[in-house]
């Protein structure tokens, strides 16, 4: 039996995406290096074999950040960047993207990219979309004893959950609004909407993955999902085979957590606060408040994993800062 140590994080690039020549940010470029030299010493304190890293900005520049500070081979891909040639488009701050690092003991290799979601073209030097991309990159690796497995990483739409009591809530933001039964319709087909995007991106997802992978090999799917276990997005990749690992933390954190995390108690809840004149916005900045496990580490063709190998990761402050909106999850994972 051998062990592979793995640690996800959305590192937050740090944008409301509201801008067309330049984004709105929520914080200085200061404190945003600050928390990135965080990431990076907690990538030194736990030592993982393998990294799944999203909204990574300037991709590339963050790229060789990591890559200078442990020796890890890198796979990375632009994710969404807008209007872009190169270096050069719009929005001017706008070059993010996914990354998976490997530790070169593990000998890894490039698999494939996969489009999930969202409208247009974003490639590593040409882009062009006004909607929001999701993606999926995967790479094999060789373990010390010799067996090929894989690792994927992947990021999906962030939108409320569309069940019961978010309608009830939508509604009662209609009714406070006073909006009409169109300004309603449109804002209840939003919401269905949301849903429907990340259960396509999670069967786009499964036949990326049914393309790519001996249906045998083992194989590691990491990243933000921006869905609980229990909605029907997850419950997708579960049906075809996958666990879900669930977080330890002895003190109840959650991967997604306005209790814990001041990012999301100061920025998003400032957010939660202004005038909305839309009550599917309203119900969009509300619901961000609320604590959820988003994050997965998912495992196929693994031996049954102990119950508390996967912990919350990267909550810790560093210099009074939260390294994320996110905290991560790290996992030390058996395979035979």
């Amino acid at each position: 039996m051998e062990t592979v140590r793995v640690f996800t994080l959305n590192v937050w690039s740090g944008f409301r995406y509201n801008g067309l020549i330049r984004l709105e940010e929520y914080e200085s470029a200061q404190i945003r290096e600050k928390r990135f030299a965080g990431l990076l010493h907690e990538i030194e304190r736990l030592q993982p074999d393998l990294l799944a890293l999203g909204e990574l900005n300037p991709l590339f520049d963050r790229e060789k950040q990591v890559k200078d500070a442990t020796g890890y081979d890198s796979f990375v891909h632009m994710g969404v960047a807008g209007v872009r040639v190169g270096r050069f488009g719009f929005p001017l701050n706008l070059r993010e993207g996914d990354g998976i690092f490997a530790t070169p003991a593990l000998h890894a290799e490039w698999v494939g990219r996969a489009h999930l979601g969202g409208s247009g073209w974003c490639g590593n030097t040409f882009s062009f979309h006004f909607d929001n991309l999701t993606q999926a990159l995967l790479i094999r690796f060789r373990t010390p004893g010799g067996r090929d497995c894989y690792f994927c990483g992947t990021h999906f739409t962030a939108a409320p959950d569309d069940g019961p009591e978010n309608r009830h809530i939508l509604e009662r933001y209609a009714e406070e609004m006073g909006c009409g039964r169109r300004r309603m319709f449109r804002a209840g087909r939003k919401l269905s909407n949301g849903a429907a995007m990340r259960l396509t991106e999670a069967n786009r997802l499964l036949d990326f993955l049914r393309r790519s992978v001996p249906a045998d090999a083992p194989l590691i799917v990491a990243g933000d999902l921006n869905a609980e276990t229990g909605w029907m997005e997850i419950q997708t990749l579960l049906a075809a085979g996958f666990t879900d690992l669930t977080p330890f933390s002895p003190e109840g954190k959650m991967t997604w957590d306005p209790r814990f995390n001041q990012n999301l108690s100061t920025y998003y809840a400032e957010d939660a606060q202004r005038d909305y004149t839309s009550p599917y916005k309203k119900l969009e900045a509300t619901d961000e408040l609320t604590p959820r496990n988003i994050d997965h580490i998912l495992v196929r063709n693994l031996p049954q994993q102990p119950a508390d190998c996967c912990v919350i990761a990267a909550d810790q402050l560093y210099e009074g800062l939260n390294l994320s909106d996110h905290f991560g999850l790290f996992a030390e994972l058996e395979i035979e």
